[in-house]
C-alpha cells in the first residue's frame, strides 16, 4: 500500500473571489496604463474619456466613474507614472548604499526598458510641452523636479563630503537632471534604436560623473 500525504482540504479550492476594494484597484490601475497608452500617442491635447475607454476595453462610464474628468484621469496618469519610477528607484534598497551607488542606480533606472520605457517618456514630454501654457500643468512637473533635483543634490553632496570635494551640489544635479531630460527626448528623435540610445544616454550621464568623481564612476 503506498502512503499518501493527507490532501489540504482547499488544495483544490478555486482562489477566493477579489474583495470589492481589490477590483476597483484593479480597475483603476488599468485605467491609468490605458490613459498613459493613449497620451503617449495622441499628446494631451488628444486624449479624451472616450479614447481612454477604447484603450481600456471599457465604457465611457466606467471611465467617468473613477475619474470624474479628462483633467482628472491625466493628473492621475501622470503621478501613476511617477509613482512607477519611484517604485523602481526604491525596489534595490540603495537607501543602504553609498551615494556614488544610489547616483549610478538612478542613472541605470533611467535608461532602463521598464522605468523608462517609451509610453512614459512620451507621457512626460506631453506634460513639458503642454507646461509652458498650462499653469497647472506646470505646477505638477515643477513640483516633481525640484523632488528628484533636492533628492540628487543631497547624494552629490553627501559624496562630494566623503571625497573632500568643495562643489555645487546642487548645480551638478540639475545639471545631471537636465542632461537625462535631453538625452531622453534625443532617443526619441534621432535614428538609433531604443536600446541604442538607452546605452548611449546611460554612459553619456556616467562620463560627466566621472569627471567630477573619477575614482566613482
Amino acid at each position: 500500500m503506498t502512503d499518501r500525504k493527507p490532501r489540504s482540504p482547499r488544495s483544490n479550492a478555486a482562489p477566493l473571489p477579489k474583495s470589492r476594494e481589490d477590483q476597483v484597484v484593479d480597475r483603476r490601475r488599468s485605467l491609468l496604463k490605458a490613459a498613459v497608452k493613449v497620451i503617449s500617442k495622441r499628446g494631451l491635447t488628444g486624449v479624451t474619456m472616450n479614447s481612454i475607454a477604447a484603450e481600456a476595453e471599457c465604457s465611457y462610464g466606467v471611465v467617468a466613474f473613477h475619474f470624474q474628468s479628462k483633467e482628472g484621469i491625466i493628473f492621475a496618469a501622470l503621478d501613476y507614472s511617477a509613482a512607477e519610477y519611484e517604485a523602481f528607484l526604491t525596489r534595490l534598497n540603495v537607501s543602504d548604499r553609498g551615494p556614488a551607488e544610489r547616483i549610478r542606480h538612478m542613472i541605470d533606472t533611467d535608461f532602463s526598458r521598464k522605468a523608462a520605457g517609451q509610453d512614459s517618456i512620451a507621457l512626460w514630454l506631453a506634460f513639458w510641452a503642454e507646461a509652458s501654457r498650462v499653469p497647472s500643468f506646470r505646477k505638477r512637473c515643477a513640483a516633481l523636479r525640484v523632488h528628484y533635483n533636492a533628492a540628487l543634490t543631497a547624494d552629490v553632496a553627501e559624496l562630494a563630503a566623503l571625497r573632500g570635494k568643495d562643489v555645487q551640489a546642487e548645480q551638478i544635479a540639475v545639471t545631471l537632471n537636465a542632461m537625462i531630460s535631453g538625452l531622453w527626448i534625443e532617443n526619441l528623435l534621432l535614428p538609433v534604436t531604443v536600446d541604442a540610445g538607452r546605452e548611449r544616454g546611460r554612459d553619456a550621464c556616467l562620463a560627466y560623473m566621472r569627471l567630477l568623481f573619477p575614482d566613482d564612476f
